[in-house]
């Protein structure tokens, strides 16, 4: 588009504009004020994105035939699809492994499990955009492309609020991720072996191996532990029980403790604790210590060598071998029970003082009205109410620990006793409290009882018959 004393030209799209002043004739200087430009570009249709600043430039020094571009549309901003921002680790992490100080490597520690706490958040949801509206030099609009939403989670182990925004985990457990689909486990599966690839595992929640753990490894759960295989020189530890169906072989270095119950075909050379019963066709060689019973009584139960502790009783088909193996079988009421019995009262003790104090501080700032009640206050208020709530929890936890203990003692002190049904071979060593026999021959069907602080050898199950045994 040209005049007597410029060229305008406007891009096909409409987007832009340029403005060169041509030559005057003769050497007469012309000069344009910038409204007269601007007034000239309006006139003509442009009434966007105007760069005054380069109309005044040309206004003030002016540069024959050089194209300006005196005006700009705005390009529309597409809006952004939506998107997940994971705020935890949500798969399971293989690092290096670690170079031991001596120069051996450590593969066992290499695996990372996904892991994530109930009420923890793990995603928020950034809704898709709409984007911004762009313009022609001409004041037409041009429409941005809308973002894409995302359809929400799917799967289960978790809630999420009213609009789907915040994602937390509704239990204590491993994280598994499948496009949309999450998933929190309270069970880790291994569908094989646990072996070197796959490492050690602490994990919140259950754990089932398929096949066998390999020696050199460490399970360690809140939950309870499955193996469908055998477990050989390793470390398994959980907050409940724990069932191996297949036995261990502990080469001696073996470590099994469990919160609950310990279940499996056989034990060779292994170390077990219990929180209650371990159950078991054989123990040859091992330590076992159950603040419950030890029952080894099925059709080949035998107990070999080691030292047995059962609390509450010990209860076996066969004890020891024909070849008089030492075998020590322990029952009645332990010393660290009892020690723990009173760790616990004192920290009950403890707890319950502190939630006296918090409670007089909660009242003084629960009593405060106008003024005095501010931000300030408030926010101390319920950092004491907060503080309060983890107490009585941890409260509630001892007194549920002291109550099972006090009551597996009282248990044990009152009705403890080894049983044996089938053959009781010379060689083991029976204690109860201060009492320890060993006995000098074979006896069939009989039971070891305290009876008056000293331990009595009975017939079978009768508890008004005896045998005095020799005291060692």
């Amino acid at each position: 588009m040209e005049k007597d004393w410029c060229v305008l030209k406007i891009d096909e799209s409409r987007m832009w504009a340029t403005l060169s002043i041509k030559q005057p004739e003769g050497e007469e200087q012309i000069h344009f004020s910038p409204e007269y430009i601007e007034s000239y570009l309006k006139d003509n249709g442009i009434t966007s994105g105007l760069n005054t600043e380069a109309i005044q430039a040309l206004s003030n020094y002016v540069e024959y035939d050089r194209e300006v571009e005196v005006a700009r549309g705005k390009e529309p901003i597409n809006g952004l699809d939506g998107v997940y921002n994971y705020t935890v680790m949500m798969e399971d992490a293989h690092s290096k492994p670690v170079i031991n100080p001596d120069g051996t490597v450590d593969y066992h520690n290499s695996l990372k499990l996904a892991m994530i706490k109930q009420d923890e958040l793990f995603a928020v949801y950034e809704p898709a955009t709409n984007g911004e509206y762009g313009y022609t030099i001409f004041s037409e609009m041009l429409p941005p492309v809308k973002g894409k939403d995302l359809r929400p989670l799917r799967g289960r182990g978790f809630y999420t609020d009213e609009n789907q925004r915040e994602y937390r985990a509704s239990v204590d457990g491993r994280l598994v991720r499948d496009g949309d689909r999450v998933t929190v486990e309270k069970v880790y599966y291994v569908r094989g072996d646990l072996d070197i690839e796959q490492g050690n595992i602490k994990f919140n929640g259950d754990v089932e191996i398929k096949g066998d753990v390999r020696s050199g490894l460490v399970i360690d759960t809140d939950g309870d532990i499955f193996v469908h295989g055998h477990v050989g020189a390793c470390v398994l530890k959980a907050g409940k029980d724990i069932s191996i169906k297949k036995g261990v072989q502990g080469r001696n270095k073996c470590c099994i403790e469990a919160g609950g119950n310990v279940v499996c075909s056989f034990v060779e050379r292994c170390d077990i604790k219990a929180g209650k019963n371990i159950y078991a066709d054989s123990i040859l060689d091992s330590t076992v210590e159950a603040y419950g019973e030890v029952i080894v009584n099925s059709k080949k139960g035998i107990i070999v060598g080691g030292h047995i502790v059962g609390m509450q009783g010990i209860s076996v088909r066969e004890a020891g071998n024909s070849s008089n193996v030492v075998t020590d079988l322990v029952f009645g009421v332990l010393k660290r029970p009892l020690e723990r019995s009173l760790t616990l009262a004192e920290d009950i003790k403890r707890i319950t003082a502190e939630i006296g104090a918090l409670d007089k501080h909660l009242k003084v700032y629960e009593a405060l009205e106008g003024d005095r009640r501010t931000k300030e206050t408030e926010a101390v208020r319920m950092k004491i109410l907060r503080a309060k709530v983890i107490k009585n929890t941890d409260l509630k936890k001892l007194r549920e620990e002291k109550e099972k203990l006090d009551e597996a003692i009282g248990n044990a002190r009152d009705n403890a006793k080894l049983r044996v049904t089938g053959v009781a071979h010379a060689g083991i060593r029976v204690t109860c409290g201060q009492n320890t026999v060993s006995q000098r021959e074979d006896w069939k069907d009989i039971s070891y009882m305290l009876r008056n602080y000293k331990l009595k050898l009975l017939p079978g199950d009768d508890a008004d018959s005896e045998i005095e045994p020799e005291s060692e």
